[in-house]
């Protein structure tokens, strides 16, 4: 073998190990897109066909911050802090030592079916109301045998979210596999077109048959 046909047979394997690469890359991105977008969009469809639908008063914005740090000897500690309180320490400690994560809470009241009233927790963002001031009114959605299990009710800015997220899943898995697609495709198109072929010799002699009967 010469070193033209080594480093030809060699840039070939290049290739086709970052082509293996991207497919592997668009099909781990759009199974975790595509999963994320459909369980949600399954979970609050079903939240939706079997809760029970509820006017809810918005009582109070709560914000939660959840502290990650690690002191020398001692294993990864998690904790929740006043938000104030955790911005001071990790700007005095690093940003590369101290995880903040930051949770937006509403606070709702909202009446069961027996008439009593009940108050829950839920993302802020999630249930629409993170633009709402104290005391403003949503229509919600609850889970009868858990009502903490509270949503906001079905509406386009519920569903754009996951669906959104489904979309770019199924992008990113259509184009890691447009090899396999692009296969399908040409086939069906190459059956479909036999099978016109063939009928068409018998659409061209059944009006020669009816003649000659007459």
């Amino acid at each position: 073998m010469g070193w033209a046909e080594f480093w030809a047979k060699r840039k070939e394997s290049h290739a086709r190990y970052l082509a293996l690469r991207a497919r592997t890359r668009y099909f781990v991105i759009g199974a975790i897109f595509a999963g994320a977008g459909g369980t949600n969009l399954y979970s609050d469809m079903m939240h939706q066909r079997t809760g029970s639908a509820a006017t809810a008063t918005l009582m109070e914005h709560i914000k939660e911050c959840t502290v990650e740090y690690q002191r020398i000897g001692e294993q990864k500690r998690t904790e929740t802090w006043p938000c104030d309180l955790a911005d001071e320490f990790q700007q005095r400690v690093g940003r590369n030592k101290v995880e903040i994560s930051r949770r937006f809470i509403a606070r709702v009241q909202f009446p069961l079916a027996d008439g009593r009233m009940h108050e829950a927790s839920a993302d802020d963002v999630k249930l629409g109301s993170y633009t709402l001031a104290v005391g403003a009114t949503l229509p919600v959605v609850y889970a009868p045998d858990n009502p903490a299990d509270v949503r906001a009710a079905m509406s386009w800015e519920v569903l754009q979210v996951p669906l959104g997220l489904f979309a770019v899943g199924i992008v990113c898995l259509a184009l890691a596999f447009r090899r396999t697609l692009v296969a399908l495709i040409g086939w069906a198109f190459r059956t479909s077109r036999a099978v016109e072929e063939r009928a068409a010799p018998s659409r061209d002699l059944a009006p020669t048959f009816g003649r000659k009967l007459r």
